[in-house]
């Protein structure tokens, strides 16, 4: 083996170890806030592996795993909501944490003009396409993709900054309730070049989730010269 294999094998286990560090911190600060929301009253259901979740499935250290810290008044959508007000808790005092957005050019600038019959005098236009989500998925499943086809054009084919919002909602008995989104940042501005994108998700599903509920995501978009344009897709848990 050379030493440049070796070297790179050094470097890949150095990165997973990194990563897997940063899962277990992640993992252990949400239970403590968890632990921390229990004592003021708060409703607290069973945690997950969080980091492995955010990542597509990472295998989880049995020690992260946790089991159900108690509960209170408020029912299923209460132990969730807390799951999730403890992630984003942990975001907020280790900014680092959060994941990246991943976002990609999934088509060219000549087809998504195309696609989309656009002219220059239409000026920027913003839309969004489609959000390639399930229409459900099993309780106890790990995460939700929610992949988001979008489009950017402007008259000049200059790049221009767009904000870009996320938001999700919990369903429980016809109730919908406003969850933070813990699968990046909610509200970012970029800078895209003209052409069709896509915006890849990853969101964790607590194992909370009992089957009936449901989790609406929504994405907005706009830009300085653009009114808002949105689109959003509802899973149900079974």
């Amino acid at each position: 083996m050379t030493t440049a294999v070796l070297c790179a094998l050094t470097l890949l286990a150095s990165n997973v170890a990194a990563q897997e560090s940063a899962y277990a911190d992640l993992d252990s600060c949400v239970k403590s806030e968890q632990v921390t929301a229990t004592a003021k009253g708060a409703a607290v259901g069973a945690l997950t592996g969080l980091g492995a979740s955010l990542f597509g499935g990472m295998k989880k250290n049995d020690a992260i795993k946790a089991t159900a810290l108690g509960a209170l008044a408020g029912g299923g959508i209460g132990f969730v909501k807390a799951y999730y007000e403890a992630t984003n808790t942990c975001y907020s005092k280790n900014p680092g944490w959060v994941p990246a957005s991943n976002i990609t050019r999934s088509a060219t600038l000549a087809q998504a003009k195309k696609a989309a019959k656009y002219k220059p005098s239409e000026g920027i236009k913003t839309s969004i396409m489609d959000i390639d989500m399930p229409e459900s998925v099993q309780s106890g499943t790990a995460s939700i993709p929610m992949n988001t086809k979008f489009t950017v054009l402007t008259p000049d084919d200059a790049e221009t900054p767009v904000e870009i919002s996320r938001k999700i909602y919990i369903i429980e008995n016809g109730k919908e309730d406003p969850m933070p989104f813990t699968a990046g940042k909610s509200t970012e501005v970029k800078t895209f070049e003209p052409a069709q994108h896509t915006d890849t998700v990853n969101f964790p599903l607590s194992s909370d989730f009992k089957p009936g509920m449901k989790l609406r995501y929504e994405i907005q978009m706009k830009t300085e010269k653009t009114p808002v344009v949105s689109k959003s897709k509802t899973v149900t848990i079974i």
